[in-house]
């Protein structure tokens, strides 16, 4: 572990032997990172895609390029935005979507 420049692991004893390692934090960052990618449905992976190219559009236009309903659309984003993939900054009316960076 030291070699690899990482901490090094810990024993704990209690009523059970347990030892914990340590790994890389960039790699777990890259990990979580591909694994939002994977969870990402093509329709929502096409919402990210519309909004990186046009951080103003709307929900209408959106359902009408996707082909889903604004509603399907609303449901989406509310995913999105949970999974912290998608950001509104601003208002409603005269605010606009930002593609959050992992």
């Amino acid at each position: 572990m030291r070699d690899a420049g990482l901490k090094e692991p810990q024993f704990e004893m209690t009523d059970f032997f347990r030892t914990v390692f340590y790994r890389n934090p960039e790699y777990a960052l890259k990990q979580a990172s591909e694994k939002v990618v994977e969870k990402l449905s093509t329709n929502q992976q096409m919402i990210i895609e519309a909004v990186a190219k046009d951080p103003a559009i709307s929900a209408k236009t959106l359902a009408d390029m996707v082909g889903i309903s604004t509603r399907k659309i609303q449901g989406n984003i509310a995913k999105l935005k949970s999974m912290g993939v998608l950001k509104r900054i601003g208002p409603d009316k005269g605010g606009h979507w930002t593609v959050v960076e992992k």
